[in-house]
C-alpha cells in the first residue's frame, strides 16, 4: 500500500491538507480536489503566510533592524512596541522604503486613526513610530514624525461607581465554581472581588499577597502590605490599614486557601454579573472598584494626598486625580456650605467683640441747635 504524503490526511473519499506555515497550522476543507490543487493550495499558504526575504531599506526591514537594538529589546514592554509598529506597517506598507515615507504620509494615517479611537491610543502608535526614526536616525537627524499631530497622552474620566451598585453585582457573582459533576469549589473570583471592592487592589496584585503579609497596626488595626509595583514610575510595598469590610473580605480569600486565579477570568464573571444588575450595555468593569474606593476616600476626606497612600500610588502621581474626579462635585459642596459657615461665624464674633451700636442718634436739627443756645 503507497504511503500517504506528509500533510495529507484521509476520511472515506475525502482529502485535505495540512500544513505548518509562520508557527501556525494551516488547514484545507475537506473535499474531493484531486493531490495538485492541494499542493497548490498549500504553495499559496507559503507565500501568503511563510517568511521571505526582506527587501533592504523597506519600513518592515528597518522594524526589525530598530527591535534587534540592544537598548530596544532590553525594554519591558517591547512586545507592545512591535504591535504598534505592525500596524504602521499596515497602514504605510512593508515594502515602502522608510527614506521615502513622508509627514504628510504619517499625518494621513494619525487623522484616520483619530476618528476610530481615544486620542491616548493613537499617542501611544505615533511614540512607537516616532521612536524608531530618532535610534535609527540619531535624535538631531530629520524626522517627518515630529510635524505630525500629536493625540493627547492621557485624558482623565471619571470611572467610579456608587458602592451600593458594586456591591449588588459582586453579590449577584456565583459563589461556586463546579470543577466536575458532584465536586465545587468556593468561586476564587468572587473571594478576590471582595478584597478590591473594600480595598481597592489590582487583581495582579492581590495575586502576589501572601499570609505573612499581615499585622497588627500600632493602634490595634489590622494592616497588610500591599505588594510593591513597576506600574508608572514603580511604587514600594508598603504597610496599609484595613477597613472593617477589609477585613472581612481578606478573612474569606484566606480562609479558602488564597485560591489562585488569572485576572482575565475574574474580569469577565465580574462584566457578566454587571451586565444582569446594570444592563447589557453597563460601562462597569472590574477596575471601577478600584476608581471608586479613590472617589470615596476623597468624598470623605477632600485630600488628594491621601487618596494617592490609600492606593499606593507613586507621590505626585497625575492619575491620583483622576479617582477622585467622581467626588468632585460633593466635595465642592460641601467647601461652599464651610466657607459660608464659618464667614456667618467671623461676623458673629467679629459683632460680639467690637459691641457695635445697634442705631446711631438722630442729627440735630439746625432750629434746635439755635434754641439751645439761647437758652445756655
Amino acid at each position: 500500500m503507497p504511503r500517504t504524503p506528509t500533510g495529507f490526511q484521509r476520511r472515506g473519499d475525502k482529502w485535505r491538507l495540512v500544513v505548518r506555515v509562520g508557527g501556525k497550522l494551516r488547514v484545507s476543507p475537506w473535499g474531493r480536489q484531486p493531490p495538485h490543487e492541494l499542493k497548490a493550495w498549500r504553495e499559496l499558504q507559503i507565500g501568503k503566510y511563510g517568511t521571505r526575504r526582506r527587501l533592504a531599506g523597506s519600513l518592515r526591514a528597518e522594524v526589525e533592524r530598530f527591535l534587534a537594538k540592544p537598548e530596544i529589546a532590553a525594554q519591558k514592554y517591547v512586545g507592545q512596541i512591535r504591535a504598534y509598529l505592525e500596524l504602521w506597517i499596515a497602514a504605510l506598507g512593508e515594502d515602502t522604503p522608510r527614506s521615502s515615507i513622508t509627514t504628510d504620509a504619517i499625518e494621513a494615517v494619525i487623522q484616520g486613526w483619530l476618528k476610530l479611537f481615544a486620542e491616548p491610543t493613537v499617542y501611544h502608535r505615533r511614540s512607537a513610530l516616532l521612536q524608531l526614526f530618532t535610534v535609527l536616525d540619531g535624535a538631531g537627524a530629520a524626522n517627518p514624525v515630529k510635524d505630525t499631530t500629536c493625540p493627547k497622552s492621557w485624558i482623565p474620566v471619571d470611572q467610579s461607581v456608587p458602592y451600593a451598585t458594586l456591591r449588588a453585582i459582586v453579590d449577584a457573582m456565583p459563589t461556586w465554581r463546579y470543577v466536575k459533576k458532584g465536586i465545587r469549589q468556593l468561586s476564587a473570583a468572587k473571594l478576590a472581588c471582595g478584597v478590591i471592592i473594600a480595598v481597592g487592589l489590582r487583581a495582579v496584585d492581590l495575586l502576589k499577597v501572601k499570609p505573612r503579609h499581615f499585622r497588627i497596626g500600632a493602634d490595634g488595626r489590622r494592616e497588610f502590605l500591599w505588594p510593591a509595583s513597576e506600574k508608572g514610575q514603580g511604587v514600594p510595598a508598603k504597610w496599609t490599614p484595613l477597613s472593617v469590610e477589609g477585613e472581612a473580605g481578606f478573612d474569606a480569600y484566606v480562609a479558602a486557601g488564597m485560591p489562585r486565579f488569572q485576572p482575565e477570568a475574574i474580569s469577565h464573571s465580574f462584566k457578566r454579573a454587571a451586565r444582569t444588575i446594570d444592563g447589557p450595555d453597563t460601562p462597569i468593569h472590574l477596575y471601577s472598584m478600584r476608581h471608586s474606593v479613590g472617589a470615596d476616600t476623597y468624598r470623605a476626606k477632600g485630600d488628594l494626598a491621601t487618596v494617592g497612600r490609600m492606593l499606593n500610588h507613586a507621590p505626585g502621581s497625575r492619575a491620583t486625580a483622576q479617582y477622585a474626579l467622581g467626588a468632585n462635585a460633593a466635595v465642592d459642596r460641601d467647601a461652599v456650605a464651610a466657607v459660608s459657615a464659618a464667614r456667618a461665624a467671623a461676623l458673629v464674633a467679629a459683632s460680639a467683640e467690637q459691641q457695635l451700636p445697634q442705631k446711631l442718634p438722630a442729627p440735630v436739627s439746625r432750629r434746635k441747635r439755635k434754641h439751645l443756645r439761647k437758652v445756655s
